[in-house]
């Protein structure tokens, strides 16, 4: 399963990325909850998110969302106003939307405690 630094970082573990979707979006709700002002951070400033097909679109607009970083709580506000949510968030931290992604195992986001 994840685990949380010391820090407060959500770290995505081997164990983590073999569970299931919805255990994995489970893990995200759970700590978002017990991290109400938990924030996201890009790896790299003004990166795009590789493992989407298009690059337009509602999901690419949730991904840019994510990208710019900033509060975990309103992005997922802004995810499901989209049509995404907590799915959107674990694919950038895990590496795509499915493990045949040739990014999955690879996290674009930090997810921490703020």
């Amino acid at each position: 399963m994840a685990t949380q630094k010391a820090n407060s970082i959500f770290e995505v573990t081997e164990d983590f990325l073999k569970i299931t979707e919805a255990m994995q979006d489970k893990a995200i709700r759970t700590f978002l909850a017990a991290n109400v002002k938990a924030r996201i951070a890009p790896k790299e400033e003004g990166q795009t998110s590789p493992f989407l097909r298009r690059q337009s679109g509602k999901r690419f607009n949730i991904s840019e969302r994510i990208n710019q970083g900033g509060s975990a709580k309103e992005i997922i506000l802004f995810a499901r106003a989209n049509g995404g949510g907590e799915r959107d968030v674990t694919a950038h931290l895990v590496g795509g939307f499915s493990p045949t992604s040739k990014y999955y195992g690879q996290s674009f986001i930090t997810l921490y405690a703020a």
